[in-house]
């Protein structure tokens, strides 16, 4: 189906080991064992005929394929009047019986844009709390240290300014991006250390670059949606701050947000552009291509739940940080591992680098950073494509300035076999 094509580019080559050795081309292969490309059959253990594929280079048949198989020296094709495990009403309807219709969810025609009249989901609003102090950053930042994961290891890897013999293109393309911003280098460096990192060269040493996965994929072919409806697809966005109290009661508030979305089937980030200049009671709506989060290019389906970090910065003195972040984006899209939109991407978990910036540079340069997380749980999902919305809310007091800032959340979508 379109709306799962590309899912493959969310694939994170980069968290490969750096040692890894790279396949040369079919065309230099020698004492080709197979054509490239060929199928020939081969014995299921259950005595039917499976399939199996020569691989690239043509030097070996690759494993034999049984699926479908059913022990008696045959394989059940479509129209047989069995339907086989690998059969559905969707994939087999002359077997398995036509589906019933998917009415709790709309079809995808003209799920880019958001219905009107979303009702408001409250169990799902952030309610107000303070904004992150140094304690709770600082935290923040030796947990991820702590937990040395994909980000804090490809961090560490281009903050070491040797490189090494086959490190990825990812970790070349960020040095040269830290390089060029050396302040918020050094002072991501300066905090790091201080979490627990000390140099990136020894940690890089202690935790080479690789990946393991954040979420485990939930059984069955449709994750969080149902045989009829097939599986949810979703589109979230930020449409709207609204500025109940302003934290700068001289200049006005200007603000923009780095939200990031991880599930199963990829990670995105988005960086929002900045607002005008934010009075007591005003509200700012952005542009609907400008806050989408999740399903950037079209509804998505998470296939797990949906963590969503919010990052939002009052911007008088984070423009370096804003550019450092669009850098980092531009970066890993040189390097073949997102798709880049307009001030958007599509990562895996390479996204999870700009929340371990954002603390760094907040705590290092005293800026004001609003926070949150929330999971958006796998079993809502169905329910969340015919649209809703939620709040995200943040205030405290800052140089004996009280402040008090609102994040409208939207989301809508379809399911692949919906008719409502």
């Amino acid at each position: 189906m379109k709306a799962k094509g590309w899912f493959s580019l969310v694939l994170l080559a980069a968290c490969a080991p750096s040692g890894d050795a790279i396949a040369p081309p079919a065309a230099e292969a020698k004492n080709e064992a197979c054509v490239p490309g060929a199928q020939s059959t081969c014995a299921c253990p259950n005595g039917d005929e499976g399939v199996q594929q020569c691989n690239d280079d043509g030097s070996a048949f690759g494993a034999c394929s049984c699926e479908g198989s059913t022990g008696t020296g045959m394989t059940e094709p479509c129209g047989d009047g069995t339907c086989a495990a690998d059969e559905d009403c969707h994939r087999c309807a002359a077997d398995c019986g036509a589906c019933e219709p998917c009415e709790v969810a709309p079809s995808c025609d003209g799920a880019q844009v958001p219905p009107t009249d979303l009702p408001h989901v409250t169990e799902l609003d952030v309610p107000a709390m303070q904004l992150l102090g140094r304690a709770q950053l600082e935290a923040r930042l030796q947990l991820a240290v702590a937990e040395a994961g994909p980000a804090i290891r490809t961090l560490a890897a281009a903050l070491d300014d040797r490189a090494e013999p086959g490190e990825h293109l990812l970790v070349t393309r960020l040095r040269e991006v830290f390089v060029a911003h050396p302040q918020a280098a050094a002072a991501l460096e300066r905090q790091l250390n201080k979490a627990g990192m000390g140099s990136p060269a020894h940690f890089r040493k202690s935790f080479p670059l690789h990946v393991e996965p954040r979420f485990v994929q939930r059984d069955g072919d449709f994750g969080g949606g149902t045989l009829e409806c097939g599986a949810p697809l979703l589109r979230m966005a930020v449409t709207d701050i609204v500025v109940h109290e302003e934290d700068d009661d001289v200049a006005n508030d200007i603000v923009y947000c780095v939200i990031q979305a991880e599930a199963e089937h990829g990670s995105e980030i988005r960086i929002t552009p900045q607002t005008p200049n934010l009075d007591e009671g005003d509200t700012h709506t952005f542009a609907l291509e400008s806050g989408v989060f999740w399903g950037q290019h079209e509804p998505t389906t998470p296939g797990s739940n949906l963590l969503v970090t919010y990052d939002c910065i009052e911007a008088d003195t984070t423009e370096g940080y804003q550019s450092l972040v669009a850098a980092i984006g531009q970066a890993a899209h040189q390097a073949g591992n997102v798709v880049e939109g307009d001030n958007g991407w599509i990562f895996s978990t390479a996204a999870a680098i700009a929340p371990v910036v954002s603390s760094g540079l907040a705590l290092d340069q005293d800026d004001k950073l609003f926070n949150a997380q929330q999971t958006i749980p796998i079993e809502r999902h169905l329910e969340l494509t015919n649209g809703a919305y939620w709040t995200v809310r943040r205030d405290g007091t800052h140089l004996w300035s009280d402040w008090d800032w609102e994040l409208v959340i939207k989301t809508w979508g379809c399911a692949e076999y919906g008719t409502l």
